[in-house]
């Protein structure tokens, strides 16, 4: 309380007014910035959910439940690799755990050719999808990448 005493009027009447001005920039970037970006924000909420709603879609059209085929005697891994590289699926990594399934990872892709290769391993080696994490690529909205686990 002492420093404020010894201040002179001008620099009082300065300190108080640069109080106000911070009080007035923590009030606007808190309270006033939120409510005003609210819209965008929402917007931008709303465009990645449609985004997410024709995903799941096109994957619902594509997917169906066909006949399955006979188990194959090829591993499962190998299925995934040739399977992969012949639809155009990149496959960053391939891990085939102790129950027999195999953990997929595929580099960002095309929607329609990641499930057009899932539908084919269903149908040609009855490779079931027991997992599946797939996402949209950031900054490539056209793209998606995918964590997969089969299982026969």
């Amino acid at each position: 309380m002492q420093f404020w005493k010894n201040l002179s009027d001008r620099e009082r009447l300065l300190i108080a007014a640069a109080t106000v001005l911070l009080a007035i920039v923590v009030v606007v970037a808190g309270v006033v910035s939120p409510i005003v970006n609210w819209r965008a924000d929402q917007q931008q909420a709303l465009n990645q959910a449609q985004g997410v709603y024709e995903l799941v879609t096109q994957a619902g059209a594509r997917g169906g439940r066909g006949t399955s085929a006979s188990q194959s005697s090829t591993p499962m891994r190998n299925v995934m690799t040739q399977s992969a590289s012949a639809a155009g699926v990149s496959l960053v990594y391939v891990n085939v755990r102790q129950d027999g399934a195999v953990e997929t990872n595929a580099s960002p892709v095309d929607p329609a050719i990641l499930f057009a290769w899932m539908q084919s391993l269903e149908r040609e080696y009855g490779a079931r999808v027991v997992s599946a994490d797939i996402a949209r690529e950031q900054g490539q909205a056209a793209l998606v990448r995918a964590q997969l686990v089969f299982a026969r």
